[in-house]
C-alpha cells in the first residue's frame, strides 16, 4: 500500500472531512491525478541499464458509509462566455476549465476534504469522440528515390479547423495537411511519373511525430530511420503539422487577410487550435481515412522526437486504442509540471554549458561577448520601429542569401540567444556529477590527446557548437577593431559576419512563428489545479531571478530603455530554447512574426487551458490483474518505451523519470553515452542505435 494512502476509519468522528460528503468517479479521478502529480517521491524509477516499467502511486480510499465528498466546482469542461467573438474562427472553439482542488499532506492521509456542493457529471470523452475521417484530396503518385531506392507518396488531407465545430449552423472552416509516405520500392520499378499506385494495406504504419512547435516534417530528414523501419517491413508516414512546413502555414491561406485583420484577442483564439491536442485530432481522422481508403484496421506505431513526444502523449491519453506502440527519443513531456517548473529546470542546464563555455573552452570571449554587446546596444545603427515594436530601436538589418529583406534584425538581445546551439555540446564532467556506484560508458572518439611538457593529457575535445560561436564572436571583434573611429555612415559590421550570424541563428521564428506563439503554451494543461495557470512569459521571469546575475540583459523586456553599462566583471550568459516577449521576438521573427506579439501576450496569460493529458488514463496503461494471470504480458496495453538523455538541455531527464513513472508499463532507457544528447536520433551514426534501444530494449 502507498504511503500516502488514505487509512480507514472506525468511527465517523475520527476524521476532518466536513459533515456532508458526496462523491462520484469524476471527481475522485480528479483528485487521484493530482496526488500522483504532488507526491511523485512515491515511485522513484530506476536508471540505466537496468529496463523496469513505471507503476504509477496507488492511492486507495476508505468507504466511508456514513459521510462522502462533495466537491464544488466550475464544471471543468464546460464551456465558456464565446459572445463576440469571430464566428469563422472563435464562437464553435471550446474552452475548458479545471477545478482549483487544494490537496495537503497531514498525517500520510490525502485529504479529501475541499469546498462542497454540488456540480454538473463531466467527462473529456465528448472531447475525443466524434472525429471525423479526413478527406483525401487528389490522386496518388510514387516517385522513386534514386539514392535509396524508397518510394515516396505525396498525399494531401483535409481537415477542418475545429474537429467539434457544429457544422449544421454555420460553415466549417477547414485545413490542408500536407503528409509523405515512406515505402519499399515494389518491383518492377515504378516511373515518377506512373499512375496512381495503391498503399500497402498489410504492412504497419510509422508514424514519425516531429520536433517543435511550428517545425515543418519532411520525410528525408532522417534517412536512416527510413532505412531502419522499411527494413522491419513498415512503411513510414510523415504529416506536417497544421499551419507548418509544407502544410499551409497558420497565417497563410485563404482567409489570410481576414486573420491578419482580427482583433489581438481573436487572433490568440485563433492560435490555440494549432496545439498538440488538436495535432493529435488531425492525426485520428488521417488513420480513419486511410483505414477506409484501403478498408483495414489501422494502429499507428508513434515514433515521436522531443515535441513529438508531447504529441504521442496526448494520443496516448485520449486515444489509446488506435496505437500499437510509442517510442519516444528526448521527448517526455514534464507531465503536472507548470511551465515555471520546466524552465527553473532548463536553465540549470543553459548556465552549466555557459560555464563550460567560459570558463573551460574560452575565457577571453566573456570579455569579447561584453564588447559585442555594449556596441549592438549603445552604437549599431537605429532602425525604425517594426510592426510590434513602434519604438525604434539598435541592430543591423539580415538580409537573405540573394540579398531579399527578411525584415529580421541583429539586436543585442538577438545576440544573446545563440546559447540554444549549446544543446549539441556535451557537459564537462565536474567532481561533484560523479557516482561511485555508476560507470559510465564513454565514446572514444569523444577525447582528444595533447602532450604538454611531454605529459600526455587527455582532455574533451572542443564542441562544434562552441567552435562555431567562437569563430562567430572572433569576427565580430575583428571587425569592431578594424573599423576607424569614424565610420562615415559605414556599419562596422561586415555582410560577411551578418552572414555567418544569419547562419548560425537556429531559431528561424521567420520560417517557423508558431514555434515563438506556442513554445510556452506547449507547457500549459488544465490536468490539474496544479498546472492550470498562465505561463506569464515564465522563461524570463526565471532568467532574471537566477542568482548567477548572467540574464540581466534581458530587463526590460518591452520598455523603449535599454539595460544601463554593467562594471568590467559583469556576466553576460547566453540563452537556451527559451522565447521571451519583444523587444527580443520582433528583430528575431520579423513580419511573419510581428502581427501576432499582441495575441502572443494574451497567450501568456491564459490560464484555461484545455488538458493535454489523461493521467488516470496513462496510468492505466497496463494489463489488468486477470491479463496477468492468463499469461497475457501486454494485455491490452500499449508498448510505451523512450530514451532520455543525462545532459538534455531542453528536455530535463529528472523531469522525464517523474513522467515515465506516471504511464502505466513505461520503459524508459537512459542513454549511457554522456556525448549523446536531444537531437541523437537524427544523427547518421546513432540513428540505428536509438531506435534499436526503442524497439528492442537495452541490451
Amino acid at each position: 500500500m502507498s504511503p500516502w494512502a488514505v487509512q480507514q476509519y472506525d468511527k465517523p468522528g475520527d476524521h476532518d472531512l466536513p459533515t456532508t460528503f458526496d462523491i462520484n468517479s469524476q471527481n475522485l479521478s480528479l483528485l487521484l491525478q493530482e496526488a500522483a502529480i504532488l507526491y511523485p517521491q512515491c515511485t522513484k524509477p530506476k536508471l540505466y541499464p537496468t529496463i523496469q516499467p513505471y507503476h504509477p502511486v496507488t492511492v486507495t480510499t476508505p468507504e466511508v458509509p456514513v459521510r462522502s465528498v462533495a466537491v464544488t466546482t466550475k464544471d471543468p469542461f464546460s464551456e465558456g462566455d464565446r459572445s463576440g467573438q469571430d464566428p469563422t474562427h472563435t464562437t464553435d472553439y471550446r474552452e475548458y476549465d479545471t477545478p482549483a482542488v487544494a490537496l495537503r499532506r497531514k498525517d500520510n492521509r490525502l485529504p479529501l476534504s475541499v469546498n462542497t456542493g454540488s456540480r454538473q457529471e463531466a467527462s473529456t470523452e465528448g472531447l475525443w469522440t466524434g472525429i471525423k475521417p479526413a478527406v483525401l484530396l487528389g490522386t496518388i503518385k510514387p516517385r522513386q528515390a534514386t539514392k535509396d531506392g524508397h518510394t515516396f507518396r505525396t498525399l494531401e488531407f483535409e481537415v477542418p479547423l475545429d474537429h467539434h465545430h457544429d457544422s449544421t449552423s454555420q460553415k466549417v472552416a477547414l485545413l490542408n495537411l500536407q503528409a509523405e509516405l515512406v515505402d519499399s520500392l515494389p518491383k518492377p520499378n515504378p516511373t515518377p511519373d506512373a499512375p496512381s499506385s495503391p498503399i500497402s494495406p498489410q504492412k504497419c504504419f510509422i508514424l514519425y511525430l516531429c520536433g517543435g512547435p511550428g517545425d515543418g516534417n519532411p520525410s528525408d530528414r532522417v534517412p536512416e530511420l527510413n532505412k531502419f523501419c522499411l527494413n522491419r517491413g513498415y512503411q513510414v508516414l510523415y504529416v506536417h503539422y497544421r499551419g507548418t512546413g509544407l502544410s499551409p502555414l497558420f497565417f497563410d491561406s485563404t482567409a489570410k487577410a481576414k486573420i491578419l485583420n482580427m482583433s489581438d484577442q481573436d487572433k490568440a483564439n485563433y492560435l490555440t487550435k494549432f496545439r498538440q491536442d488538436n495535432i493529435v485530432r488531425d492525426l485520428e481522422a488521417i488513420r480513419l481515412c486511410l483505414e477506409n481508403e484501403l478498408a483495414t484496421k489501422i494502429k499507428w506505431t508513434l515514433v515521436g522526437q522531443s515535441f513529438g513526444g508531447w504529441v504521442a502523449t496526448t494520443y496516448l491519453s485520449f486515444l489509446p486504442k488506435s496505437l500499437e506502440a510509442v517510442y519516444i527519443s528526448a521527448g517526455m513531456p514534464p507531465l503536472g509540471k507548470t511551465p515555471r517548473e520546466v524552465y527553473e529546470k532548463m536553465y540549470v542546464h543553459i548556465v552549466r554549458r555557459n560555464e563550460d563555455y567560459f570558463n573551460e573552452y574560452f575565457p577571453e570571449d566573456q570579455e569579447h561577448v561584453r564588447t559585442i554587446v555594449e556596441h549592438l546596444r549603445d552604437k549599431a545603427p537605429l532602425q525604425k520601429g517594426v510592426e510590434g515594436q513602434p519604438a525604434p530601436f539598435r541592430g543591423y538589418e539580415l538580409f537573405g542569401e540573394h540579398g531579399e529583406r527578411k525584415g529580421c534584425y541583429l539586436t543585442y538581445q538577438t545576440f544573446m540567444t545563440l546559447g540554444r546551439t549549446f544543446g549539441s555540446a556535451p557537459v564537462i564532467r565536474r567532481d561533484r556529477d560523479r557516482d561511485e556506484d555508476e560507470e559510465e560508458e564513454e565514446e572514444p572518439s569523444s577525447l582528444a590527446s595533447s602532450s604538454i611538457g611531454g605529459v600526455l593529457t587527455i582532455r574533451p575535445k572542443i564542441p562544434v557548437a562552441y567552435q562555431k560561436l567562437h569563430h562567430l564572436i572572433t569576427r565580430f571583434i575583428s571587425d569592431l577593431d578594424n573599423s576607424p573611429s569614424s565610420n562615415d555612415g559605414k556599419n562596422p559590421i561586415s555582410p560577411a559576419t551578418l552572414a555567418l550570424y544569419t547562419n548560425l541563428e537556429s531559431f528561424a521564428l521567420h520560417r517557423r512563428p508558431l514555434y515563438a506563439l506556442l513554445h510556452e503554451a506547449i507547457y500549459c494543461s488544465s490536468t490539474c489545479s496544479q498546472t492550470r495557470q498562465p505561463s506569464n512569459w515564465a522563461a524570463i521571469d526565471v532568467a532574471l531571478s537566477h542568482p548567477s546575475g548572467g540574464f540581466s540583459w534581458l530587463s526590460p523586456t518591452s520598455s523603449g530603455t535599454i539595460p544601463s553599462r554593467g562594471n568590467t566583471n559583469k556576466k553576460y550568459y547566453f540563452t537556451g530554447e527559451t522565447l521571451h516577449p519583444s523587444p527580443l521576438l520582433s528583430p528575431l521573427g520579423g513580419p511573419a512574426l510581428t502581427p501576432f506579439l499582441g495575441a502572443s501576450h494574451i497567450l501568456a496569460q491564459k490560464a484555461d487551458w484545455p488538458a493535454l493529458y489523461d493521467l488516470c488514463s496513462l496510468r492505466q496503461n497496463q494489463p489488468s490483474a486477470k491479463e496477468k494471470e492468463e499469461g497475457m504480458v501486454r494485455g491490452m496495453a500499449v508498448r510505451v518505451r523512450a530514451v532520455a538523455y543525462k545532459q538534455d538541455m531542453y528536455v530535463d531527464l529528472e523531469l522525464s523519470q517523474q513522467a515515465a513513472g506516471l504511464i502505466g508499463g513505461c520503459e524508459l532507457v537512459v542513454c549511457p553515452f554522456k556525448s549523446w544528447g536531444h537531437g541523437s536520433l537524427k544523427e547518421v551514426d546513432k540513428t540505428g542505435r536509438v531506435l534499436g534501444w526503442l524497439f528492442d530494449g537495452f541490451e
